[in-house]
């Protein structure tokens, strides 16, 4: 838990300091799929570069910031690391790319209860599909599929099909799409773009 409280009070930073953000990866697709455990937290963060080494000065006590940032290699971004104090426990902060579902994503996030009375800005279900479908592909990790198929399985019908097809067809990630939904026992009609 004292990942998520980190994670919480950072982002609760952020709301204060007026800070874009949306956090992604497994906590977004656990909110919209089925839980898995995790020992780390993504978020995308919106910030002119200028206001980067800022970041350091607002971080909730027991967060700490790597010295050496990196980039991220599916949308080449950069990547900083936050290390939670006494824990194993890592926050990496995304800097809102150029990319285009990456700014599309970041434009439709919503402020969703991820629990009772805390409201956090996350991508929508079909952007975690797509992210991860893409990540999969890119990075070859078995557990960002997983993921894809456990938000099918939960959200289903009430999905935006042709929406996710389209940035599957951009991305060439339509035929992982294709066996994700038959992992998530789904059928493709018609009317959904399939």
């Amino acid at each position: 838990m004292i990942g998520t409280q980190s994670l919480m009070e950072l982002v609760a930073a952020f709301d204060r300091r007026e800070i874009p953000y949306m956090i992604v990866g497994s906590y977004s697709s656990n909110f919209y799929g089925i839980p898995r455990s995790t020992k780390d937290a993504d978020l995308v963060v919106h910030l002119p570069s200028e206001k980067w080494a800022e970041l350091p000065s607002i971080l909730p006590e027991g967060i700490e910031m790597e010295d050496q940032m990196s980039f991220e290699m599916v949308t080449s971004t950069r990547r900083e690391l936050l290390r939670v104090r006494d824990s194993l426990f890592e926050i990496e902060l995304f800097r809102l790319s150029d990319d285009p579902h990456d700014r599309s994503r970041f434009e439709r996030r919503q402020r969703v209860e991820i629990f009772p009375d805390v409201g956090v800005f996350l991508p929508t279900a079909e952007d975690v599909i797509v992210q991860k479908l893409r990540w999969s592909l890119g990075a070859k990790r078995p557990k960002d599929f997983a993921d894809v198929v456990a938000v099918m399985q939960v959200q289903g019908r009430s999905l935006d099909w042709p929406y996710i097809a389209q940035w599957c067809s951009e991305h060439g990630t339509l035929e992982m799409l294709a066996r994700a939904k038959a992992d998530a026992a789904l059928a493709w009609d018609d009317h959904e773009g399939g």
